[in-house]
């Protein structure tokens, strides 16, 4: 081991896999990564330069659908500064995120390929606070945009082409069953040729054969379902997006063979899904099989106005989502990973290692990024601090303390 080393001590750590090991921990980071996990106070440790203490530690959460936090007056423009929601991230608690992006019909004068550009300079880079890790697309080849501007949900093969290229680190786009059917898919099969996890949602009309006819071009490739119960329906007799995602095993049926129940993304607001329904969806699905997200459009600033591709938008008074002015029309959360985090903990009664899997191990893993979302040797050292009562105490970004409370 490097003379030059920090290590964080604490009580509790949130391990892979929802475990939690409990006792005199201590961990070692070099060089941005953890080095060593050891349950014993030795000379080595108190010879740290850089000590640190803690009743828990979690890894730092990954918000794989996140839209900003702000930096422009128009949400469309938000990724156009990005630095100005990585410096604010760590605050939540979230050290990775995919910027989410939206596409309206006029793709030049939206500036969409101008925002890609931004984003894709600083994707990877771990020096500004919240790590960008890629791009989550939301659209434009979704049936119904809900709260989304309008986009063209027919993009020929050539345009949509030309979009993929743009943005060469997108690890994951929302995209319609219902719609690219029609087309034989030919969209998500450009996606998975090129490693993009096709995330089904915005669809309430999408059937039983339409999803399963996704799911069957790749079944080697687990699907992901955007926002479960936002902008989907579930219905008793005819299946559509809800049913597949509150599933964990498919039914001995003609066309199920041999195919895996996508993963799914849960709105952790309280708002976009009442709690009955999130608690249905924790009983329905193994802990491994849910992610949850902010789908965040705004700090929860109560009564805050801003605009949406020439909408007015306003904060809920509760501070909670955002909405088209005038309308209860949800378009995003002002929720954070550390919101959802402390919900299941405190209001489902969740265990604190399956909690922090689910706002940090499983939306890695969903969104294909290997090295962060876990507390294990090797991986980057993205970690939380908190106090016995989950107050979060310190955020580090590759070793480095990128947030402070005190």
């Amino acid at each position: 081991m490097d003379d030059s080393f920090t290590c964080i001590s604490c009580k509790q750590i949130a391990l892979p896999g929802g475990e939690v090991r409990e006792g005199n921990l201590h961990i070692i980071i070099e060089d941005g990564h953890i080095t060593a996990i050891l349950d014993q106070e030795t000379d080595f440790v108190k010879s740290a330069v850089d000590r640190y203490h803690a009743e828990i530690v979690t890894p730092g959460f990954v918000d794989i659908h996140h839209h900003g936090l702000g930096g422009a007056d128009d949400l469309l423009e938000f990724w156009q500064h990005p630095e100005y929601t990585q410096k604010r991230l760590p605050k939540y608690g979230v050290t990775s995120f995919l910027a989410s992006t939206v596409y309206p019909e006029n793709l030049e004068g939206g500036k969409v390929f101008e925002t890609l550009k931004i984003l894709e300079d600083v994707v990877g880079k771990t020096d500004r606070g919240a790590t960008c890790e890629g791009i989550h697309a939301e659209g434009p080849i979704v049936n119904d945009f809900g709260g989304l501007p309008p986009g063209e949900q027919h993009m020929p093969q050539e345009k949509f082409e030309r979009l993929l290229d743009a943005m060469p680190s997108c690890k994951m786009m929302t995209i319609s069953p219902h719609v690219d059917g029609q087309d034989d898919y030919l969209r998500m099969k450009m996606l998975l040729n090129r490693g993009i996890v096709p995330a089904l949602g915005h669809d309430r009309v999408a059937k039983e054969n339409e999803i399963l006819n996704a799911l069957k071009l790749d079944p080697s490739q687990q699907f992901h379902i955007t926002h479960l119960f936002n902008v989907c329906n579930f219905h008793h007799r005819n299946p559509s997006l809800v049913n597949f995602g509150m599933t964990d095993r498919f039914p001995l049926l003609p066309g199920y063979h041999q195919l895996a129940p996508p993963t799914v993304e849960v709105i952790g607001d309280l708002c976009h899904v009442h709690p009955l329904a999130v608690a249905n969806l924790l009983s329905a699905r193994h802990f491994s099989q849910i992610a949850f997200v902010s789908d965040c459009t705004a700090e929860g600033i109560p009564n805050m106005k801003m605009s949406y591709s020439n909408r007015d938008m306003q904060v809920s008074a509760d501070g909670k989502c955002l909405v088209i002015s005038g309308t209860t029309t949800l378009a995003g959360s002002c929720c954070s990973c550390l919101d959802a985090f402390r919900y299941l903990v405190r209001v489902f009664q969740v265990g604190l290692g399956k909690a922090a899997a689910m706002v940090s191990e499983n939306p890695a893993r969903i969104a294909k990024l290997d090295d962060v979302g876990r507390i294990e040797i090797g991986k980057r050292a993205d970690l939380l601090l908190f106090d016995i009562d989950l107050n979060l105490g310190k955020t580090f970004v590759r070793g480095k303390v990128v947030y402070s409370s005190t």
